[in-house]
């Protein structure tokens, strides 16, 4: 996988988690809006760790 793919996974993540995360504070707690928010917050936070999980692993076989 080309580290650029890997690069725009990771950005990708950050921004769903971040966005999601900041409307989490602005949306009403009973609204269906607060659980879409969290959902993507969480979205994210899985992209972010998927992406550093599959950059190491890459990097760890290309060592001999």
């Amino acid at each position: 996988m080309a580290a650029d793919a890997l690069g725009g996974f990771l950005r990708l993540g950050f921004m769903i988690g971040g966005c999601g995360l900041v409307m989490t504070f602005v949306q009403p707690r009973e609204s269906p809006q607060f659980v879409l928010s969290v959902c993507s917050a969480a979205l994210g936070l899985v992209l972010v760790v998927g992406t550093i999980v599959v950059m190491r692993r890459l990097k760890s076989d290309d060592q001999p």
